[in-house]
């Protein structure tokens, strides 16, 4: 069974698209982005009285701080306003079985990962902040970090909007 909060964001959504509708439709002269923009600021308050805490799982994050410490990777981590730590320095080679995706919208990653495991990491900008051990930054575009050579490898594709993602590299202990 689905949360209240599943059926809020679905409710929104589907008012959001009747306003578009409504104002092409009818020829109706709104703003659209100030009132799409009015109401997801409302809509969030209320969701915040509602349910509190918006982390739904330990891979995504809405609107709080969380720190993860990775052994077996999940497949996407999910970072939406909010602030999180994801430590991937202490995975275990026989774990580094599929690419791990970050997505992070107007909020701030820090992504550990450990220079003797071979990575890649992808970076994607868009509007964001991407930084890499290289010293690379890119605020639009995409830049493609490495280390090591060998199989298996971590692949990482990092994505950020509006938002800072920084790959630094850490031993772990």
């Amino acid at each position: 069974m689905r949360g209240a909060q599943g059926y809020f964001w679905g409710i929104l959504l589907i008012g959001i698209g009747i306003l578009v509708i409504l104002k092409y439709q009818f020829k109706l002269n709104i703003s659209l982005p100030r009132i799409i923009i009015g109401v997801l600021f409302i809509a969030m308050g209320i969701s915040a009285l509602m349910g509190g805490s918006f982390s739904r799982s330990r891979s995504d994050m809405f609107f709080s701080e969380s720190r993860v410490e990775v052994v077996d990777p999940e497949k996407e981590y999910n970072i939406i306003f909010g602030n999180m730590v994801i430590d991937l320095s202490s995975v275990p080679k026989e774990n580094l079985r599929d690419k791990i995706q970050i997505n992070n919208v107007f909020g701030n990653a820090l992504v550990k990962i450990n220079p003797e495991i071979p990575t890649v990491v992808k970076l994607n900008s868009a509007f964001g902040s991407g930084n890499t051990p290289d010293g690379s930054t890119i605020v639009f575009g995409d830049h493609t970090y490495r280390t090591g050579e060998g199989a298996p490898q971590l692949t990482i594709e990092a994505n950020v909007v509006f938002g800072k993602i920084d790959i630094v590299e850490q031993i772990d202990d």
